[in-house]
C-alpha cells in the first residue's frame, strides 16, 4: 500500500480526509481501507532524534543545520477524529522532510513539491552540476525519480571530495619470478627450482593496490547515473572515471561485494573515511535500496530514508545571491552567540546573512520552504518573531531583513515590502516577504526568468544602500 503527499503539508488541517474517500484517495480495496483505518487510529508521529528513526538514514547537504534547543522537527504524523455527529476525519501532516518511508508495510512517499523542475534546479545550483535530461520523467514513478536524482548528486558531490587524497588503496603480497630481485626472495622456491641457477628468481613484496570490491562498486554506480541521466551527470568526474574504467574488474556486484566495499579496512583510515558516506550512496543506486516495497515486513520498525529539503533550498538561495551579488558576502547559518555570561546563554544561526564588503551593511533574511500564496495566514508567527530578533541583533548596521519563500503565487510588491521596520515610520530598514515564484510543470526557462525577477527586487535593496553611500560621501565632499 502506497501514500503519497508532498512536504509541509496540512500544517492548519486544512485538508482532513472523509472516511468515505480513503478507499479513492488511496486507491485501496475494502480490505486495505480497514488497514488503512487502523493505521490512523492511534496517533503515529515521527520527529526528528525519535526513537522509530533509528533505521531510517536521514541526508544531509553540504553542512550541519543548527536548530533551537526547543525547536520540534516534524518528519510526519497520521491521525484521526472523530467528530460529534459526523464521520470520522483522518489526517497526515509532513514536515520539512522529503524521502522515502516503511511503515507496517505502507510505504509513504514525502514528496518535494514543486514538480521536478525546481528540485533539479536546486540541486544543479547547489552542486554546481547542470542536468536537464528528461530521461528521468519516463520513468513510471516519478517520487522515486525525484529520490534517485538526489542520491545521485549527493553521491557525485561527496565522491569529488573523497576523491581528492586519492581512491582507497592498501598493501597486497605478490609473487614474481623475473631475472631481477624484488622484495624477499623465497628460498624454498629456490632450493625446488633454482639449482643449478637459471638466471631466475622468485621473490616475494608488497605492492599498494586499489580495492578492487570499491572500485567496482564505484565504478558501476557512476555507469547506472549515466545510463539515467546521461553523461553530465558525471561531467566533473571525468578524471576519475577513466581510471575507475581502467581499475575495474569487468564484474557486476552482488550484495555481497557492496557489504565488503562498505566494511572494507581502508575506509576507517581517516585519509580515506569520505567514502563511507560514498558507498552509502552507491548501495542505495545500484540495489535501489528501500525503493520498493518488501510486503512481507509489516511489523517491523519504520525505515527509509529522508532529505532536510529545507536546508536544500537555503543553500540554493545562498548559491543563487552568492552569484549575482559579487559586491557582499553571502553566508549561511551564521552564528549570533547571546547572553553568553548567564545561565540562559543561546546562540542563533540566521539562514542567511549579506554584508557588504566595503562597508559592513547587514541584509539578514531567513528562507522559509514553506506554501506562501500571499495570505496572512502563511506567515507563521513564530517565523515573523525570529527574522525581527535577528534585525534586533544587528542595530545599526542592518539596512532589510526578510523572509524568502518558494512563492505560489506572483509578488505584489507594495504589500510584500515596506520601507521601514515593524512598520512604523521610525527608521529605515525595509523588510520584505519575497521569494521565487515556482509551480508544478514549470520549464527551466521560466524558473529562472523567475529567479531574475527575484534578483532585481533584491537588487533593489542593496542599490538603496549603495546610493545613500553616495549620497552621503557627496555631502561630505561639498562640506
Amino acid at each position: 500500500m502506497r501514500i503519497s503527499v508532498p512536504v509541509n503539508h496540512n500544517f492548519y488541517e486544512e485538508a482532513p480526509i472523509p472516511e468515505a474517500d480513503l478507499g479513492n484517495i488511496f486507491n485501496v480495496k475494502r480490505s486495505g481501507v480497514k488497514y488503512l483505518q487502523q493505521i490512523f487510529s492511534s496517533v503515529y508521529e515521527l520527529k526528528l532524534g525519535a526513537e522509530q528513526l533509528k533505521q531510517v538514514k536521514v541526508f544531509n547537504f553540504k553542512r550541519n543545520r543548527f536548530f533551537e534547543q526547543d525547536e520540534e522537527r516534524l518528519i510526519l504524523k497520521l491521525y484521526s477524529k472523530e467528530k460529534e455527529g459526523k464521520e470520522k476525519e483522518y489526517f497526515i501532516q509532513t514536515g520539512l522532510y522529503a524521502g522515502v518511508l516503511f511503515h507496517k508495510g505502507c510505504k509513504i512517499n514525502i514528496t518535494t513539491k514543486y514538480g521536478d523542475t525546481f528540485l533539479k534546479r536546486m540541486l544543479n545550483l547547489v552542486n554546481d552540476i547542470y542536468v536537464d535530461n528528461e530521461q528521468i520523467n519516463a520513468k513510471k514513478d516519478e517520487t522515486e525519480n525525484q529520490f534517485l536524482f538526489i542520491i545521485a548528486h549527493l553521491f557525485i558531490q561527496s565522491l569529488e571530495k573523497a576523491v581528492v587524497l586519492g581512491l582507497p588503496q592498501q598493501y597486497q603480497k605478490h609473487q614474481e619470478r623475473s631475472h631481477k630481485v624484488r622484495g624477499s626472495i623465497d628460498f624454498n622456491d629456490y632450493l625446488k627450482r633454482d639449482i643449478p641457477f637459471q638466471g631466475k628468481l622468485t621473490t616475494t613484496f608488497r605492492e599498494r593496490m586499489y580495492v578492487q570490491e570499491i572500485v567496482d562498486v564505484l565504478y558501476l554506480a557512476l555507469r547506472k547515473l549515466e545510463n539515467v541521466f546521461g553523461k553530465e551527470i558525471h561531467s566533473r568526474l571525468l578524471g576519475l572515471n577513466q581510471q575507475l574504467k581502467q581499475q575495474y574488474s569487468g564484474r557486476f556486484v552482488s550484495y555481497e561485494t557492496i557489504r565488503k566495499a562498505k566494511t572494507h579496512q581502508t575506509i576507517y583510515n581517516p585519509m580515506y573515511r569520505g567514502f563511507k558516506k560514498v558507498l552509502e550512496y552507491a548501495e542505495i543506486i545500484l540495489l535501489n535500496k528501500d525503493l520498493m516495497l518488501n510486503n512481507e515486513r509489516q511489523d517491523i520498525a519504520t525505515t527509509g530514508y529522508l532529505f532536510d529539503i529545507a536546508e536544500l533550498y537555503e543553500l540554493y538561495l545562498e548559491k543563487l545571491l552568492n552569484r549575482n551579488f559579487p559586491e557582499w558576502f553571502v553566508s549561511g547559518q551564521v552564528e549570533i552567540p547571546i547572553y553568553q555570561k548567564q545561565f540562559y546563554r543561546r546562540s542563533m544561526f540566521p539562514d542567511l546573512i549579506m554584508t557588504h564588503k566595503t562597508s559592513g551593511k547587514i541584509i539578514a533574511l531567513d528562507a522559509k520552504f514553506k506554501k506562501m500564496e500571499m495570505q496572512s495566514k502563511d506567515i507563521d508567527r513564530a517565523d515573523l518573531h525570529q527574522i525581527h530578533s535577528y534585525s534586533g541583533y544587528y542595530q545599526d548596521d542592518l539596512i532589510a531583513s526578510g523572509l524568502i519563500y518558494p512563492l505560489s503565487k506572483k509578488i505584489d510588491f507594495e504589500y510584500s515590502h515596506t520601507e521601514t521596520l515593524y512598520g512604523d515610520n521610525n527608521n529605515e530598514v525595509h523588510f520584505v516577504v519575497d521569494g521565487v515564484f515556482v509551480f508544478e510543470n514549470q520549464t527551466m526557462g521560466e524558473l529562472i526568468e523567475n529567479e531574475n525577477e527575484f534578483i532585481k527586487r533584491i537588487s533593489h535593496l542593496t542599490n538603496r544602500h549603495v546610493n545613500h553611500n553616495l549620497q552621503q560621501q557627496f555631502c561630505v565632499r561639498r562640506g
